[in-house]
């Protein structure tokens, strides 16, 4: 039965597979495809190895745990089972007790996972090993989506857009495996490549649009703060391309950026005067809390410290500037001669060589063929960077969240023209 079971999977994974590589727009990406695909995939596997026989503990191991406390559950009595799923609803706090991550069940991301996990354990026999195919293949759908698109809309941007996303390190390591980042990064890029498609006047077909309404679903439910910011400067952007069709105006890059940032500006605002988790006391507690939290588990090696943080504008402000920095390029290397430290703080190296290639550039060429995409992916990564780099004081769990904006980061620094020819040669 079980090798059965695994055949039938691996036919499915293997249809899945076939349809992906089908579609159009990754006819683009064709050579990279496949190398890609199988990094995901391994990726994902040894993620599972990391926490299961190096950490021992974490996420991932905790997820699948419960999500198959639910699959029992559902035996028992699958009528609570779908109430849980869909509303939930918990048939007793007994039951509850047993179960991390329902202290606020509609608003945990965690139990959120879990829930749905239990759901694909049905197909899977409560394998997590085939759970994790499935985790990395949803995310490689998103990255090589976005990818494929980037390359059509943007062709110079092509080989800049395949490293950034598809094969950078932390990027795919964190972004494969039986993780909620899987999902975030899967869904966030495939709602950023169908917005730039709509942007570029793309035709949609309706079921792309009943999609496009899961993913950013998905999208706002494992990241409810970050995707706020990010959804605001895609639509901002997007009535920016549309104007610009009719209004020459519009075409001007320091008026775009106006009609960007006032659009930002007022709904942000809004939202943080009207809707509880978007208001600011609710959000800088919220930071501060998660802060002091990892903080508590991090004494035992190097980590971020802000000494005098607090849940106030003044605070956050002071130590903005450092947060952001730290985000991007911390640890350093020598900080900890642990073997992952030791990965992180040698691809921060790698970070800090493109950051400095790109001053170069911007030196000697000035600014090449800055457009407002790269604008809106700049201010997303300085916000993101930020509010990151301010609650997250553990390096490790560091590089696991900058996932979100990372590949970002890099495909914008690779932009340059110094960095165009070193692709060019590799």
């Amino acid at each position: 039965m079980s090798v059965l079971l695994y055949l039938l999977n691996a036919l499915l994974l293997a249809v899945l597979v076939w349809w992906l590589q089908s579609q159009y727009r990754f006819t683009e990406i064709k050579p990279y495809f496949f190398p890609a695909l199988l990094l995901k995939l391994i990726c994902g596997l040894l993620l599972g190895l990391l926490y299961h026989y190096y950490y021992t503990a974490g996420d991932t191991i905790t997820y699948y745990k419960a999500s198959l406390k639910l699959s029992a559950y559902a035996e028992h009595n699958f009528a609570a089972y779908l109430r849980l799923l869909f509303f939930n609803e918990f048939e007793s706090d007994a039951f509850r007790a047993t179960l991390p991550f329902t202290r606020h069940p509609g608003f945990s991301n965690s139990f959120f996972i879990i829930k749905w996990l239990s759901a694909l354990n049905f197909f899977t026999n409560s394998s997590y090993w085939l759970n994790s195919l499935y985790f990395s293949l949803f995310s490689f759908w998103g990255t090589a989506k976005l990818t494929a698109v980037l390359s059509v809309l943007f062709p110079g941007t092509k080989r800049a857009a395949v490293v950034a996303f598809l094969f950078f390190p932390s990027v795919v390591f964190w972004s494969s495996g039986l993780l909620k980042d899987a999902v975030m990064i899967g869904s966030m890029c495939w709602i950023v490549a169908f917005i730039l498609e709509l942007a570029q006047n793309k035709p949609q077909s309706i079921g792309r649009w009943l999609l496009a309404f899961f993913m950013l679903y998905l999208f706002v439910r494992i990241k409810v703060f970050f995707s706020l910011a990010l959804l605001l400067l895609l639509i901002g952007y997007l009535v920016v391309m549309v104007l610009a069709k009719y209004k020459p105006a519009f075409l001007k890059l320091p008026v775009q950026l106006l009609v960007i940032l006032g659009f930002v500006t007022v709904p942000g605002l809004l939202a943080m005067q009207t809707i509880g988790f978007y208001k600011f006391d609710f959000v800088a507690n919220q930071l501060v809390r998660t802060y002091t939290g990892l903080l508590a588990i991090s004494k035992h090696g190097p980590h971020l410290t802000y000494p005098s943080l607090a849940p106030n504008l003044q605070s956050i402000v002071f130590y903005a500037p450092e947060a952001f920095f730290s985000s991007i390029f911390r640890p350093y290397l020598g900080e900890s001669w642990q073997g992952l430290y030791i990965l992180m703080g040698l691809e921060n190296v790698l970070l800090a060589v493109l950051v400095v290639i790109a001053v170069i550039s911007l030196i000697r060429n000035g600014l090449q063929n800055m457009n407002l995409l790269h604008l809106v992916l700049l201010l997303f990564i300085l916000v993101a960077g930020t509010m990151i780099g301010l609650s997250t004081p553990n390096f490790g769990t560091l590089s696991r969240y900058r996932i979100i904006f990372l590949p970002f980061l890099v495909y914008l620094l690779l932009q340059n023209r110094i960095a165009q020819k070193l692709l060019a040669k590799l």
